[in-house]
């Protein structure tokens, strides 16, 4: 049973996924934070909501298809770490050309993404 962090928790990193998938950038910036950090392992990649959408709303324009789940997930407190696999197609038909398996750590801060470090 989780308690209402780890739900809240959950909850927030459900609807950035479920916005990523969409590839609605407005719904997905709205799950973060106006400071939110990208790390890739320990490396900062970009810092602050304006770089996320910049990165991602590109990302989202470019692509036909896009989809990632959840294929494992573990959850304490207002942290949750996603083993994660994203699918993308950059063709007109969708057919998925891209495939890739990777971690996630989330840290939720007052009810947003304030850090997402991930690996692999």
């Amino acid at each position: 049973m989780h308690t209402e962090i780890e739900q809240a928790t959950i909850a927030i990193v459900d609807r950035q996924l479920e916005a990523y998938n969409n590839q609605d950038i407005d719904a997905f910036a709205a799950t973060y934070s106006d400071d939110v950090e990208i790390y890739q392992s320990h490396t900062l990649v970009f810092k602050g909501k304006e770089a996320l959408i910049e990165r991602y709303g590109g990302k989202f324009a470019s692509l036909s298809y896009l989809n990632a789940t959840s294929l494992n997930r573990m959850v304490q407190g207002n942290f949750l770490v996603d083993h994660e696999l994203a699918q993308s197609s950059s063709q007109a038909n969708k057919e998925i050309d891209h495939s890739v398996k990777v971690i996630a750590a989330y840290e939720v801060e007052n009810g947003l993404i304030k850090r997402v470090t991930f690996m692999g």
